[in-house]
């Protein structure tokens, strides 16, 4: 099975990063781990997020990137969620969520900060990593009752 994950965004959103022209930008995230462009493992917490920030106009971007492209990429394992916590806390303390970087990798995957067991958190943030994604698959699934 190809690597699978998802993002959950607006439907607005969700259509300006599938495209055409796809359209993902590592530069523009910012999170627990910094700056670069989130998905997760889980689908359902990619749509509970997407719907509570933004109810019927939410919707989750799956994407597949083929596992022969994806172990040419350089991660790194976070291992446990304290770990995470406690980097978080530092980036926060420093003003750094916006512009931290790891060096010299393409991926980094990690428990969430905040959500137990529920799968991993995937932090893309090299070009190579954004050149992936932006050549995967990506279906689009809107969050709509």
């Amino acid at each position: 099975m190809d690597n699978i994950s998802y993002h959950g965004t607006s439907l607005e959103f969700a259509q300006n990063i599938v495209g055409p022209p796809s359209n993902v930008d590592c530069n523009l995230g910012r999170g627990e781990l910094g700056k670069g462009f989130y998905t997760g493992s889980s689908i359902a917490l990619a749509a509970i997020w997407a719907r509570l920030r933004y109810e019927d106009e939410g919707a989750v971007i799956e994407f597949e990137i083929p596992k022969v492209n994806f172990v040419q990429l350089k991660g790194l394992l976070i291992k446990t969620q304290h770990e995470v916590v406690t980097h978080w806390e530092a980036l926060k303390l420093s003003r750094r969520t916006k512009i931290f970087r790891f060096r010299n990798i393409d991926y980094v995957v990690a428990p969430f900060a905040t959500v137990e067991h529920t799968g991993n958190q995937f932090k893309f943030e090299s070009k190579r990593a954004e050149k992936e994604l932006n050549s995967s698959n990506k279906i689009i699934y809107p969050c709509v009752s």
